[in-house]
């Protein structure tokens, strides 16, 4: 399997040029043969949006993008950060990866943990995963989490105790593979525990861990 991570660096709020910039990766990866191209935490957005998703217009706005991203996926699997709608519940987001193959839909995997400590403040916005799956993407066993996910597990966070872990609740699934996306910001020796974080995870679930960071 050839993964492709774009690691891209979306602007906030430019829902149109992140969306173009989503196409010509995409098809950067078609041209190099990738099964997969994956695209960091809330890609579309840019991160943080903030209170920009509290604008019915915004996500709107978003939801129309997306339907030109899906028909561009034909012949590779493309798995991209956004939000979705989540009616009837305390919050009324997710923040997702949005999963597709082949030119359809198959699905969105929501963040579990959500920070709200330092720079984050993910609980004003958005309600956590009801589960996190295995999913089968070009023949493989795919675990998709996103970005605070898989730092708990590491014991890399200080600042709050959460109930779940979602590396664990992957691990029955038996992933063969498990992808992160992510907008985790610089401070000094990050990159350091980073790769702490993605090792553990990794011996865990006793498969190759893929972690892609939005940059710039």
């Amino acid at each position: 399997m050839r993964v492709a991570l774009a690691q891209i660096n979306p602007l906030v709020g430019a829902l149109s040029d992140n969306r173009k910039k989503i196409l010509e990766y995409i098809e950067k990866a078609r041209e190099e043969r990738a099964d997969i191209v994956v695209f960091p935490e809330m890609a579309l957005l840019g991160y943080p949006p903030q209170d920009l998703l509290l604008l019915p217009s915004f996500i709107k706005a978003l939801v129309e993008q997306l339907q030109y991203i899906i028909p561009a996926t034909y012949g590779l699997a493309v798995i991209v950060g956004c939000v979705r709608e989540n009616p009837g519940k305390e919050k009324g987001l997710y923040n997702s990866a949005l999963l597709l193959e082949n030119g359809e839909f198959i699905g969105f995997q929501d963040k579990t943990l959500l920070p709200t400590y330092d720079v984050f403040s993910e609980r004003r916005y958005f309600e956590p995963a009801s589960q996190n799956k295995v999913w089968t993407i070009k023949g493989k066993r795919i675990g998709v989490t996103i970005c605070e996910d898989i730092w708990q597990h590491a014991e890399s966070v200080e600042e709050t105790k959460y109930v779940r872990d979602p590396v664990l609740e992957l691990k029955e699934g038996a992933p063969d593979l498990l992808i992160n996306l992510a907008a985790s910001p610089y401070f000094l020796a990050r990159h350091t525990t980073r790769l702490t974080v993605c090792q553990k995870a990794a011996r865990t679930l006793k498969c190759p861990l893929l972690y892609c960071n939005q940059v710039g």
